[in-house]
């Protein structure tokens, strides 16, 4: 076993050996500095070449190396990229000053630094010679494309929403970094506002093509999607919220997204001037876009926005959403068959085998809150060590959650695994029940097999506690119920967009509709084709993407994929583990029949 583990990894090693002979290089140019720069990177073709083309984000994200900066300056003898911004201490810059001369005078530099103008982390510095009077005058960033707005009070901006911190958290950065404060707070907000223009033209872009994969994957217009709604806040209170619409095929991607807002910061800013400048507040109210754009209340912002979704997905897209998978909790589906939206077709429900069985969880808990402290046939409560525990709990809900992606293709083997479940832990060593078991996972159907005694003790739950909860088996594992997660899918990929959004617009912290909206788009591009993708946005607005904004995209890509990459040997070796002990039992069952025989 020892030999064959190293034969296999060498030879993973002599694959990993070719496919890096075989990578190809790519070359990106700086378009700022008008430096011909070449930036080296490798890609790979995940979903052609890797031994793990099943993951999805391998199929989004093309895999770089990191950039070396060393080989963006071949026309030059610095390896310092033209593009980037270094920080540097006043003090530093007057003692390099003062050992230049004078252009002016020729004498050695011995003057004074001055700063002319400041906006935002962009300022023009001076320096005027004491003997000559002799200015020079330099901008520390460049403007950006087609405005007077600097390109790194620009950036600055994008990174404060990429990382959730927003304006007051910039503030905070640059203080503790001894830097200027940002751009003020009012600057800010408007510049957010022509922001959001810029990154929904991407995120636009991103979905269309989304779409146009969709398509081509389902081998038609008429597609399976899985929605969900979020919130900005925790709760149904939330002044925002949205929906998104993704993909159900093997690498899942957002198709098309609606959000909604109840208030408008700049209509409740102007109720405070209402009384005392009426006039001030009537241009105020005309001159401004308003945010507001939903008046129900916020739990009804699910059923409304994917409703509207389904609605122009023909005149948006030109295809029909013919499937959907959601949650049974929500009112979503029922909006979505009273509208009729598309002539001649049905949308199919498809449940999402993940809260279908949470169902499981929560009316176990439900009927342990009834029992409380009554006392049961054995003369103990239904709770407690060995009862019906939130540990206990917990296993009955991922048992069920287990047998339901198990079994989800065939009825009857569902409804007989469903039920299985219950039958095993009502078994004891006097009465077994174990009709319905499989061999795979059953102890006592593998002892049996091989002659050995089985301890029912250890899984065993108490017959009254068993009988307690029967009600809630035969109201899940029915065959009417279940026939509902037959071919059932899930929103894992909704919950992990979610998880995106609210990293860079945090739910503890309330905001304003732009920059929830902001914050949504961007994890749009993120979630589609990975950071990388975020240097078009950068190269759009700034003029140019920028080396070190490369190399930090690479790196998060890179990360992305690791975490993928570790989950899924985790669930490989975990698969393995369980082929192997099948081949074993195999053998042994194989074993015993030839003794048998014998």
């Amino acid at each position: 076993m020892a030999n064959k583990r190293k034969t296999k990894r060498c030879s993973t090693r002599a694959a990993t050996k070719r496919i890096r002979k075989n990578l190809q290089s790519i070359q990106t140019s700086s378009l700022q500095s008008n430096i011909k720069s070449t930036i080296q990177t490798t890609t790979l073709d995940l979903s052609t070449s890797s031994k793990h083309s099943s993951l999805p984000s391998q199929h989004k994200i093309m895999k770089r190396t990191k950039l070396d900066i060393t080989s963006t300056l071949s026309n030059s003898d610095s390896n310092m990229p033209m593009d980037g911004y270094t920080i540097l201490q006043n003090q530093v810059l007057f003692t390099l000053m003062c050992k230049t001369n004078c252009e002016g005078c020729g004498n050695r530099w011995n003057g004074t630094i001055n700063i002319n103008k400041r906006e935002g982390l962009f300022v023009i510095l001076s320096f005027q010679c004491s003997s000559c009077t002799n200015i020079i005058t330099i901008e520390t960033s460049p403007k950006v494309v087609a405005s007077d707005r600097r390109d790194i009070n620009v950036r600055s901006q994008i990174g404060g929403h990429l990382c959730g911190i927003r304006y007051a958290g910039l503030v905070k950065l640059t203080g503790a970094m001894n830097l200027p404060s940002p751009i003020q707070d009012q600057i800010y907000s408007k510049w957010d506002k022509n922001l959001l223009l810029s990154i929904k033209s991407f995120s636009n872009r991103s979905m269309t093509k989304a779409v146009n994969e969709a398509v081509t994957a389902a081998n038609g217009r008429e597609l399976m999607v899985s929605g969900d709604g979020f919130w900005q806040t925790r709760g149904f209170q939330s002044r925002h919220g949205a929906a998104a619409l993704l993909s159900c095929n093997t690498t899942p991607k957002v198709l098309d997204i609606e959000t909604c807002s109840k208030t408008c910061n700049v209509c409740m800013g102007a109720l405070a001037i209402k009384k005392s400048n009426p006039a001030k507040y009537n241009d105020v109210i005309r001159s401004h876009k308003c945010e507001k754009n939903y008046n129900k209340s916020s739990g009804t912002i699910e059923a409304n926005a994917v409703l509207n979704m389904f609605k122009r997905s023909v005149s948006k897209y030109g295809i029909y959403y013919t499937s959907y998978v959601g949650d049974g909790d929500s009112k979503t589906f029922t909006s979505l068959s009273n509208a009729k939206l598309y002539p001649g077709k049905m949308i199919k429900k498809i449940e999402d085998l993940n809260h279908f069985s949470k169902r499981m969880k929560r009316q176990l808990e439900t009927k342990k809150r009834e029992y409380g402290r009554e006392k049961l046939s054995d003369g103990k409560t239904i709770g407690g060590e060995n009862r019906l525990s939130s540990q206990n709990i917990i296993r009955l809900q991922m048992a069920f959650a287990s047998t339901i992606r198990k079994c989800k293709h065939d009825l009857d083997l569902l409804y007989q695994r469903s039920w299985a479940i219950f039958w095993h832990k009502y078994s004891t060593n006097g009465d077994p029940h174990h009709d319905s078991c499989s061999i795979d996972w059953c102890g006592y159907l593998k002892a049996a097999r091989d002659g050995t005694p089985y301890d029912h003790t250890p899984h065993a739950l108490p017959r009254p506690v068993l009988d307690a909860i029967k009600p809630v088996f035969d109201n899940l594992c029915s065959r009417k119920s279940l026939a509902r997660v037959v071919d059932a899918s899930s929103t894992n990929a909704n919950e992990g967009f979610h998880s995106l959004v609210w990293l860079m617009s945090p739910k503890h912290k309330a905001s304003s509709g732009t920059t929830f909206e902001i914050a949504c788009h961007l994890a749009i591009i993120i979630f589609n084709d990975g950071y990388f993708a975020l240097g078009d946005l950068f190269n759009n607005i700034c003029g140019y993407r920028g080396l070190y904004t490369d190399q930090a995209m690479i790196h998060l890509d890179s990360n992305r994929l690791h975490t993928e990459s570790k989950e899924d040997n985790r669930k490989r070796r975990k698969e393995a583990g369980r082929a192997v002990q099948q081949n074993q039992d195999n053998n042994d069952q194989a074993n015993y029949s030839n003794n048998t025989l014998g």
